[in-house]
């Protein structure tokens, strides 16, 4: 079933926000514009950016309009991530990159291997980064590749940024583009390494993302599990309840 056409607009412009396509200050188009575009009523433009303000993501002004609101406490999923590369080369938005911790080879553990379709203790890629906004620490996040696809992508064990990002790199090396996605969340207290590495004073809780890509013929491209601070909005969502 079809989401709502002012879930639709919401999403859209809640995608260009996350991807950094509308920066923090930057005006959204105007409702007339919306209008136009959607081909829908201006109440329902006007529902979309009710959405996005309870979001916390845009206010709007009396004779300006609805703009971005500064230092969006977001955090960006890894689907969000790969459409950004795919938009721009980079998968980094204005001000934000990764220091990389690790590269390296090394046995996979059990929920790696799952996710990856290998067997534990199978030589699996293992890279960890720490991403920042500024100075800030926003997520610390490994990614996993099976040792065929570090043979066809040998990047993967430098210990230096992929700036298209990890799965635009693996699509472009072995021409297995990424085709459906599956990920699940939790919430926890940091571990004593992530409280260090996000700069946090435990004890904190954090979020878990695990996120796991597939090809066309449905075998796992890449396994990452990421890990937010509290107070980070991943995504929302919008659905029906009842008959």
């Amino acid at each position: 079933m079809a989401l709502p056409k002012y879930d639709q607009i919401a999403g859209d412009l809640r995608g260009r926000i996350v991807r950094g396509e509308l920066a923090a200050g930057d005006l959204l188009p105007s409702e007339r514009e919306l209008t136009e575009r959607w081909n829908v009523s201006r109440a329902t433009v006007v529902r979309a950016l009710d959405v996005l303000r309870q979001e916390g993501l845009v206010e709007t002004r009396q004779g300006t309009g609805s703009l971005v609101r500064e230092r969006l406490p977001l955090a960006r999923t890894a689907g969000e991530r790969y459409a950004t590369s795919v938009a721009t080369g980079n998968i980094y938005t204005a001000g934000e990159y990764a220091e990389i911790h690790s590269a390296e080879m090394v046995p996979a553990p059990e929920d790696v291997a799952t996710a990856l379709d290998v067997q534990p203790g199978d030589p699996v890629v293992r890279r960890h980064r720490v991403t920042f906004e500024g100075e800030t620490p926003t997520a610390t996040s490994y990614s996993w590749f099976t040792s065929e696809t570090a043979d066809a992508a040998p990047r993967l064990l430098q210990r230096e940024r992929v700036r298209e990002g990890t799965t635009r790199y693996v699509e472009m090396q072995t021409g297995r583009s990424p085709h459906t996605g599956r990920d699940w969340w939790t919430a926890r207290l940091a571990s004593a390494e992530e409280l260090d590495l996000l700069h946090l004073t435990g004890p904190e809780a954090v979020a878990e993302s695990r996120h796991v890509a597939y090809c066309a013929e449905g075998r796992p491209l890449t396994y990452e599990v990421g890990i937010v601070p509290a107070g980070r909005w991943a995504r929302t969502e919008e659905y029906a309840m009842g008959s």
